[in-house]
């Protein structure tokens, strides 16, 4: 600040308009109408008659700045004191009064660019707690000093609140916001309770996303069911619509570690996983199979889903090694003319078994079509094929109400709105009601199209049973429809029917379900299937799992 600034800034004008700024911090702060701000408001106030009574200057309420829930920190950037700004460059304010530096900001950069801003339209400030003179160092230089001290209690007050919320990380607890599949218990901060709708809403999202592999589809499958993004109303009493979902929030929603009751938090070491205090509401192993289509589609930047050379149907935990009795996995590798080769491989580098895929996929897929002839395992799988049909009758049940109560939400929503007295100004709230009719509208089809889905599925379920001669036929024709499958559904009607499978030197061995089990002998060592592994490529060829 220079000599003739500080000149400027002593210059008294004969009237003093004052600008008025209270503020308070947080929300629990404004929402008392007794509190605080109305206690500095009152303290200003009185200031100005007191300079009325005793000096020759007209002092004038010329406005009031009103910050709620607002950091010291942001003060100077908020609305508010835009507004405050502009009437001090028109001159409808030449005087800011405020009863602490505090009020004011606390931000030694903030404060300086302040009094730089007043300096330059040659307006003044009042502090009722601090008793500054502007046009001496020594004032400047206490003001700056009481500043930088209030900044220190601000992130000092930053980093206790930092450390609480650390700690509560630590052990599980929810530090805020609100999420889709959970309600926010009001006598328990820090928990969460299952929503029983939007549940269903969450796992109807990574069941779908299993099944299509792609963020995209799910996000307009999801839409085209009638689901939303959560509906709530925050502290501030203000309600929030549910939302159409898009790719972005379905990437979140299927990456959310909250969802199988963990949480991912920043320790001194690193990001690292905790168990949280709410109880999961998708399984792990669900999830788990999300996360690795996410990353396998991530790394290819495409859904996996796509046709392939080659799909290793046995690969998952389906075929074992018979030697060491550790898992095979598919390979595949490039020859030296360019051929490309499919195999599995026992994942034991020092065992070194593997056999061409094609070879192991032909002879399990002819043998699971001779069980045809075997009624005590037909009848085995046709009991566990009912099974598995039986466990998904819940999810469609749960469903199903799921998207009944959204469909009354969605018709009583209307109703009230049909209903309500528009009053004076009826031309307006016309419109506006007709925009939410309209939109509500839409969703109430999507509903009642998802609903029919549903039930239909449902019925469908419960009709359908698995008899012997149905099985019998199915798998006197497996290798006929298996041939006319994509990869994905080859997988999973292999695992319809196969437990385990387990090649060795010389033979096969199969496990339907329950220890049922079947082996053979397959021919001498000279079948091409099980000669030793010269077919295979080089060491020197690419040998990573493809596709």
């Amino acid at each position: 600040m220079t000599a003739a600034s500080a000149r400027a800034l002593s210059v008294v004008p004969a009237e003093r308009r004052v600008g008025l700024v209270v503020r308070v911090s947080t929300d629990h702060q404004a929402a008392n109408e007794e509190g605080s701000l109305k206690t500095q408001l009152q303290r200003l106030r009185q200031h100005i008659d007191y300079k009325n009574s005793v000096g020759s200057e007209g002092w004038s309420e010329a406005a009031v700045y009103e910050l709620r829930a607002v950091s010291g920190k942001d003060s100077v950037r908020s609305d508010e004191f835009k507004r405050l700004f502009a009437d001090i460059e028109a001159g409808r304010v030449n005087t800011v009064a405020f009863t602490a530096l505090a009020r004011l900001c606390r931000s030694v950069r903030d404060f300086l660019q302040f009094v730089a801003f007043l300096e330059s339209h040659r307006a003044n400030f009042v502090s009722l707690k601090e008793d500054y003179d502007t046009t001496t160092a020594h004032g400047r230089l206490i003001m700056t000093i009481v500043m930088a001290l209030a900044e220190f209690e601000r992130e000092q007050t930053s980093e206790r609140t930092r450390d609480a919320f650390q700690a509560r990380s630590e052990r599980g607890l929810w530090n805020g916001g609100r999420l889709l599949g959970y309600d926010l218990p009001p006598e328990h901060k820090g928990y969460l309770v299952p929503n029983e709708d939007e549940t269903a809403i969450v796992n109807f999202a990574f069941d779908t996303y299993l099944v299509c592999g792609s963020i995209a589809e799910t996000a307009v499958a999801m839409n085209h069911h009638g689901f939303r993004s959560k509906v709530y109303t925050s502290r501030r009493n203000v309600e929030h619509a549910g939302r159409e979902f898009a790719i972005t929030t379905v990437q979140h929603l299927l990456k959310n570690l909250s969802y199988v009751g963990k949480k991912l938090i920043d320790g001194p070491d690193g990001p690292r996983v905790v168990e949280s205090v709410w109880p999961a509401i998708v399984e792990q192993e669900k999830f788990d199979e999300a996360q690795a289509l996410l990353a396998r589609n991530g790394r290819a930047h495409r859904s996996v889903a796509k046709a392939v050379r080659h799909a290793h149907v046995l690969s998952k935990g389906l075929l074992f090694c018979g030697r060491c009795q550790t898992r095979m996995a598919g390979r595949s590798g490039t020859g030296k003319q360019g051929a490309a080769y499919f195999y599995y491989a026992c994942v034991k580098k020092d065992c070194g078994l593997r056999v061409v895929a094609s070879e192991i996929e032909g002879a399990i897929l002819d043998r699971v079509a001779l069980l045809a002839d075997s009624p005590e395992i037909v009848a085995a799988l046709c009991a566990e094929a009912n099974r598995r049909r039986g466990r998904h009758a819940p999810a469609l049940q749960k469903q199903l109400r799921a998207q009944q109560r959204s469909l009354a939400n969605v018709r009583a929503q209307a109703a009230r709105l049909l209903g309500r007295d528009e009053g004076s100004d009826a031309s307006a709230a016309r419109s506006f009601v007709d925009d939410q009719l309209s939109d509500l509208a839409r969703r109430r089809d999507d509903l009642e199209s998802a609903t029919v889905e549903t039930e239909s599925a449902l019925r469908d379920l419960q009709a359908a049973a698995v008899d012997a001669d149905t099985a019998r036929t199915g798998l006197a024709n497996f290798r006929r429809v298996y041939e006319c499958l994509r990869p994905f559904e080859k997988q999973e009607l292999i695992r319809l029917v196969l437990h385990r499978a387990e090649v060795g030197d010389h033979e096969i061995v199969l496990e339907i379900f329950e220890g049922a089990c079947a082996s053979f002998a397959q021919a001498p060592k000279s079948d091409s299937r099980f000669e030793p592994t010269i077919w295979l490529p080089g060491e020197d060829s690419n040998l990573e799992h493809f596709g």
